[in-house]
C-alpha cells in the first residue's frame, strides 16, 4: 500500500527527538519530587537516581553490544573511592573531584573492556566478575577515604570526616535536583549515541563482528568506547552516591550487588531507557517500601528471582519493552484525551480530598493519576505473568475468562443492558489497583489505606462515567484528529 508522505506517523529518528522523553520525564521528576516525598523517600529516590545511572551502563553494554559485563557497580565504587581521595586528600570542588573520579573509572572501564576485544558471553562475565571480586577485596583490605593521612587517606582510629555537597545542592531536595539532572544527562548521552553513528555501529557489532569488519566499522574502537564511556558514568554514579552519604561504606559495593544489578536491569528492560529507571526502583526503592511497611526488605529477593524468571520466558525486552509494546499503537487522540481527563480528574480529587483533611494534595493527585495509569497497564502485565506458568494454562485461563464474559454479556442484552465483554478483567483489575496500589501509597505518600482505596477506586470510576458521557461528543474530532497524526509512537524503539 502506497504510503500518503504528507502523513507521517512515525516519528523522526533524531537524537534529539529521541532525548526529549528523557529531558522532560527526569526534568517533571526533579521538579516536582521534593514536593511530594518525605526525607526518607528524597534520600531513597535519590539513590535510586545514582542506580539507575549504572544501570544504564549495563543496559548500554548488554543491549547495544550483547556484551554482560558484571563489573559496572564495581567501577561505581572506583570513581567513589578516587572522588573522596581528591576531596580529603588535595581539598578539590566537588564536581572537579567528581569528574576526576569518573574519567579514572573510565580508564578502567577501558581496561576492563580490553578482554572483550577477544571473549563475549559466559567468558566475559566470568571474566568481570572477578574483576568486581578484585575491587571488592581491594576495597575490604584498604577501605574507603575518610580523612586519614598516607595515600589511602584512611583513618584507622577516630573520627570519620564528611565531605561536604556542592554548594549549589548541600540541602537533600538540591541533591535530589542535582543526581535528578546528572541522571537526565547520562541517559540523555546512552540515547545520542544509540540515534548516531556509534549506536548503528554497535547494533551491526552485536549482530555480527565479521560483518561489522567488512562494512569499515571499527571493532576494536567502538568496543574500546562503550567500555570506557561506560566507566565512566558508573564512576559519576559511585562520586554522587558519595555525595549523598558524605562517604563510603567498604560493604557498599559487593558482587553480589552487582549481579543483582545486572539481573534487574534485565527485569527492567535493556533496550528501552525506561527500564534502567525500572531496576534501580527494584533495586533500592521496593526494599525501602517493604522496611517502610514493617517487612524485612531482603524478602524482595524473593521477588527478584521470580521477576527475572518470568521476564526470561516472556522475552527479552523486559518490563519497559513490554510496556512500550503496549503503547506504541496508541493514538495520539487517546494522548490528548488522557492528557485532559486525568489531569481533571486528578487535579479535582486532589483539591476535594486536600479541602476534606482526608489528604494531603499533592499525595491524593499522584495517587489518582496513579490508579488510571495502571487502569491500561495492569491488565496486560497481569495476564502475560500467567505465562511463567506455561503457555497451556495461560491460554486455558485466557478462554474461560474469554467464554464466562460472554455469557455475562448476553445477560446483560437480554435484561436490555449494554453489554461489556470485558467485565471479569474490568473487576478483577479495579480489584488488584484498589488493594496494591494503596498499600504503597500508604507508605510513600503518608496517606491512610482506607483513604487511598477510595480514592483510587473514585479515580477510575470518574474516568468511566466521563467516557460514557462525552464518548458521542469526542468521536468526531477523535477521527479528525487520527486522521491528521496516526500512531506517533508506532516505531519508537
Amino acid at each position: 500500500m502506497a504510503r500518503d508522505k504528507d502523513k507521517m506517523d512515525i516519528p523522526p529518528g533524531s537524537p534529539l527527538r529521541r532525548v526529549m522523553p528523557i529531558v522532560i520525564t527526569l526534568g517533571l521528576a526533579a521538579l516536582l519530587g521534593p514536593w511530594l516525598f518525605s526525607a526518607y523517600w528524597l534520600n531513597t529516590f535519590t539513590t535510586v537516581a545514582c542506580l539507575a545511572l549504572v544501570a544504564g551502563t549495563v543496559a548500554m553494554l548488554f543491549g547495544q553490544l550483547g556484551m554482560v559485563s558484571l563489573a559496572q557497580f564495581a567501577l561505581a565504587g572506583v570513581g567513589g573511592w578516587v572522588c573522596l581521595r581528591l576531596i580529603h586528600g588535595f581539598a578539590l570542588p566537588f564536581e572537579l573531584a567528581l569528574i576526576a573520579g569518573a574519567l579514572v573509572a573510565a580508564v578502567f572501564g577501558l581496561l576492563v573492556g580490553l578482554p572483550a576485544l577477544r571473549m563475549r558471553g559466559l567468558y566475559l562475565a566470568l571474566l568481570t566478575l572477578m574483576v568486581a571480586a578484585a575491587v571488592q577485596v581491594v576495597v575490604d583490605v584498604v577501605g574507603f577515604p575518610d580523612g586519614g593521612t598516607g595515600f589511602t587517606g584512611k583513618i584507622v582510629a577516630g573520627q570519620r570526616v564528611l565531605i561536604e555537597r556542592p554548594w549549589i545542592a548541600s540541602s537533600d531536595a538540591a541533591y535530589y535536583r542535582y543526581v535528578v539532572l546528572w541522571l537526565a544527562l547520562g541517559l540523555g548521552l546512552i540515547e545520542w549515541q544509540r540515534a548516531t553513528m556509534p549506536g548503528r555501529a554497535w547494533a551491526l557489532i552485536r549482530k555480527s563482528e565479521a560483518a561489522a569488519t567488512a562494512a569499515g566499522v571499527s571493532v576494536l574502537r567502538y568496543k574500546a568506547w562503550a567500555f570506557t564511556f561506560g566507566g565512566f558514568l558508573a564512576g559519576l554514579s559511585g562520586g554522587l552516591i558519595a555525595g549523598l552519604n558524605g562517604q563510603l561504606d567498604n560493604t557498599g559495593f559487593p558482587v553480589s550487588q552487582s549481579i543483582l544489578l545486572y539481573a534487574l536491569t534485565v527485569v527492567g528492560g535493556v533496550y528501552n531507557w525506561v527500564g534502567v529507571i525500572f531496576a534501580g526502583l527494584l533495586v533500592r526503592a521496593l526494599p525501602a517500601l517493604l522496611n517502610d511497611h514493617g517487612v524485612d526488605g531482603n524478602l524482595a529477593n524473593a521477588f527478584y528471582g521470580f521477576a527475572l524468571l518470568v521476564s526470561l520466558i516472556q522475552g527479552r525486552k523486559g518490563l519497559a519493552g513490554q510496556l512500550a509494546d503496549f503503547y506504541k499503537f496508541v493514538r495520539m487522540s487517546r494522548i490528548l484525551e488522557g492528557t485532559v481527563t486525568w489531569g481533571l480528574i486528578s487535579i479535582s480529587l486532589g483539591l476535594l480530598f486536600a479541602a476534606s483533611g482526608q489528604a494531603g494534595f499533592a499525595g491524593a493527585f499522584f495517587i489518582s493519576l496513579i490508579a488510571i495509569l495502571f487502569r491500561l497497564v495492569i491488565p496486560g502485565v497481569c495476564w502475560l505473568l500467567l505465562g511463567f506458568f506455561g503457555k497451556r494454562l495461560q491460554d486455558r485461563t485466557e478462554d474461560f475468562e474469554a467464554g464466562l464474559s460472554l455469557r455475562l454479556a448476553q445477560a446483560f442484552e437480554r435484561q436490555g443492558w449494554t453489554p461489556d465483554h470485558r467485565l471479569i478483567k474490568r473487576v478483577l483489575n479495579w480489584l488488584f489497583i484498589g488493594f496494591f496500589v494503596s498499600w504503597v501509597a500508604s507508605g510513600v505518600f503518608d496517606v491512610p489505606y482506607g483513604v487511598a482505596l477510595a480514592l483510587i477506586w473514585l479515580s477510575m470510576s470518574a474516568k468511566v462515567g466521563l467516557e460514557l458521557a462525552a464518548y458521542p461528543y469526542l468521536l468526531p474530532l477523535r477521527q479528525r484528529i487520527d486522521k491528521r497524526f496516526p500512531k506517533p509512537f508506532a516505531s519508537y524503539r
